[in-house]
């Protein structure tokens, strides 16, 4: 085990104590994506140092995947103060957390689930997301 994933998969079987059962570990995975998105949606509403500006992507069927890619809104503006960024990237961890958590508890590797998507969208790249 010596890449990061499976360091830190093993550090987190190491550190899993409570919530053992498959069922907490999947209802807290589920919740800690609601944490994340709460933290990301305050951003905005609380803080307000990134604003939200959604509004339809349009995809021109006559330019190129590429020419189309560039002209996609990712609806933000601002950035993210140093306050909100620590808070989203501790709510990933969280994440991290279970997410390996239950890798672990599935006796799935972590490192093998990021080489399968990474080999995937190498071989079919942004053509696979469409």
């Amino acid at each position: 085990m010596s890449n990061a994933y499976s360091v830190f998969q093993d550090c987190v079987s190491n550190a899993q104590f409570r919530n053992k059962s498959i069922l907490d570990i999947v209802t807290k995975l589920s919740e800690q994506t609601a944490l994340l998105n709460r933290a990301v949606s305050k951003s905005v509403t609380h803080c307000g140092c990134v604003k939200i500006n959604a509004k339809k992507q349009y995809i021109n069927n006559q330019k190129s995947i590429e020419e189309n890619k560039i002209s996609l809104d990712n609806h933000l503006d601002g950035c993210l103060c140093p306050r909100c960024k620590d808070k989203i990237e501790e709510e990933m961890g969280d994440l991290m957390f279970y997410l390996a958590s239950l890798c672990e508890t599935l006796d799935i590797n972590l490192d093998d689930v990021i080489e399968q998507k990474t080999d995937f969208l190498k071989t079919f790249g942004k053509y696979s997301l469409l």
